[in-house]
Parts: structure tokens; sequence; C-alpha cells
């Protein structure tokens, strides 16, 4: 028999990646078409992503000897950019540079998508 080991980090590591690559899609739809992204995307964009990085962060504190904090949802609103590439590094040294680098270039290839998908619809 098959035993297939989950990762739910690697699951919430991917959510995150499409989140910020679909979020990214739509803002480059509107920024060709020459308007402003309704601030109901931009707010669910920002609400869904401090939730996508505490749910992935609390996946992966089990399989690490990260303590837990008290409240991850404020320390994530408010320092995120310095406390995913800290833990990544801390949590995994080196190897930690990969989904560092899928996360940062998740909005560059989704801008990307956005150029063709502008390209292939009629104006």
């Amino acid at each position: 028999m098959l035993v297939v080991v989950r990762k739910s980090w690697v699951i919430m590591l991917v959510l995150l990646w499409i989140l910020i690559f679909v979020c990214h899609v739509a803002f480059g739809f509107y920024f060709f078409h020459g308007l402003e992204a309704p601030p109901e995307l931009e707010f669910l964009y920002r609400a869904a992503f401090v939730c996508a990085v505490v749910w992935w962060l609390r996946a992966d504190e089990r399989h690490s000897a990260v303590t837990p904090v008290y409240c991850q949802g404020m320390l994530v609103g408010v320092g995120w950019l310095i406390i995913i590439p800290y833990h990544l590094l801390k949590t995994r040294g080196v190897r930690g540079l990969i989904p560092l680098l899928a996360l940062m270039l998740s909005p560059v290839a989704g801008r990307i998508a956005s150029v063709f998908v502008y390209l292939a619809l009629p104006n």
C-alpha cells in the first residue's frame, strides 16, 4: 500500500502563490485598460494575503521548532516583508530561498500573464 504524506505547508504555499498570481493578473488587466482597480479588489487581496500567510505559517509550524506567536494576523499584517524571508531562511536554510523566489516572482508572472490576456482579448 502506498502511503502519501501530505505536506499542508506546501499546499498553503501553492495557494498563496495562486492568490498573488491571480490578483496581479487582475491588477494588470485594469492597468492596461487604463482603469483603476476597484477598491474592493484591493481590499480582498490584502485581506486574503494576510489570511493565506497566517494559514501557511500555522501549517508550517507543525513541522518546525518555531514557537507560535499570540497574534499572528497582526504580526503578519505589519511585518510580512521581513517575517516571510526570515522564517524561510531560519527553518529551511538556503533551501528556503526557493519558495521565497517563487513568491517574489509570482507578481511578475501575473503581470506578464495580464499582458497576454490583454493582447488576446479584442479591444
